[in-house]
């Protein structure tokens, strides 16, 4: 945890990149992501922070590694070509709902004077020779942490977040899992409906008050993918293999929570709330149905 702002565990960069209209001394700021400390959070409120993501190893870093595998991926920086596809996605999605992180702007680091140390970072590139044109990006939340953080927490500190949820929410403890699942379902079933698909939800890239969050990939009419195309292909499978998704998710907060649950139990409730939103597509799924009477799990 931190009490000030520090892009690659640096003050003087984070002094750089402080997001817009806080005082560096006021801030309060927290590591986030544990996964890889790539995301910092700055409060705002009690329900309102800024997620900032792009920060290199904020542990000790810069440190920078280039998948020798894929060709496009990097991991500790954040690519501006990312950036550019989450802010208009996110764009896209305030169209219809309010009810999103909303991305609010990004920063270039090469639009700033680094310290000397950090200035070879510019520089870097893909295996591909493509410039990464790393950059921070800033996202508003109502929490700061997301699902895959629990692993790192104590029981005490689960008990805090789950609480301050439940506060959120205006709902007992007991009935927290419950919620989540609902919650997630129907932000699931909006993006849906509106036919946006989201292929890496996964329980890193959904908060605790089931914000779904990170949207370089999620599919989106008109706004280009990575790989040159729009991702509308193969559609409905695509929705089917996302309510799995979302019921993993929900099954992975229960077990890091050591509630008691049935994976068939906590599908069903997923799927009952999203049927509220999108009922003939759950009506028309002959695997959904599958799932929902108990005959085989799919995947």
């Amino acid at each position: 945890m931190l009490k000030t702002f520090q892009v690659f565990n640096d003050e003087a960069v984070g002094r750089i990149f402080l997001p817009d209209g806080f005082s560096y001394e006021n801030t309060f700021s927290l590591h986030i992501s544990p996964f890889h400390g790539r995301a910092i959070a700055v409060r705002r409120g009690d329900f309102d922070w800024i997620s900032v993501k792009g920060g290199g190893w904020n542990y000790g870093g810069p440190h920078v590694y280039l998948s020798q595998k894929d060709e496009e991926l990097i991991f500790g920086l954040y690519p501006s070509m990312s950036a550019e596809r989450e802010l208009a996605v996110s764009r896209a999605i305030e169209d219809f709902s309010d009810d999103f992180p909303k991305v609010l702007y990004y920063k270039r680091l090469s639009d700033y004077d680094l310290p000397r140390k950090y200035c070879c970072l510019t520089d870097v590139k893909f295996k591909n020779g493509t410039a990464v044109d790393p950059c921070l990006l800033y996202t508003q939340v109502k929490c700061p942490c997301r699902v895959a953080d629990l692993m790192y927490f104590t029981d005490e500190k689960k008990r805090i977040a789950v609480e301050q949820c439940c506060r959120y929410w205006g709902i007992s403890s007991e009935t927290y899992l419950q919620k989540f699942i609902q919650t997630l379902a129907l932000r699931v079933a909006t993006l849906h409906k509106h036919a946006f698909i989201n292929d890496t939800l996964d329980y890193g890239n959904v908060t605790l008050l089931a914000e779904v969050i990170d949207y370089e990939w999620v599919t989106a009419h008109g706004i280009k993918l990575f790989d040159g195309t729009y991702g509308l292909e193969i559609r409905e499978e695509r929705k089917e293999k996302e309510l799995l998704y979302g019921a993993e998710v929900c099954l992975q907060l229960a077990a890091l929570l050591q509630r008691e649950y049935n994976l068939f139990d906590i599908y069903k409730e997923f799927i009952d709330s999203y049927a509220t939103v999108n009922p003939d597509f759950v009506n028309q799924s002959v695997d959904v149905q599958k799932m929902l009477r108990r005959e085989e799990f799919i995947i």
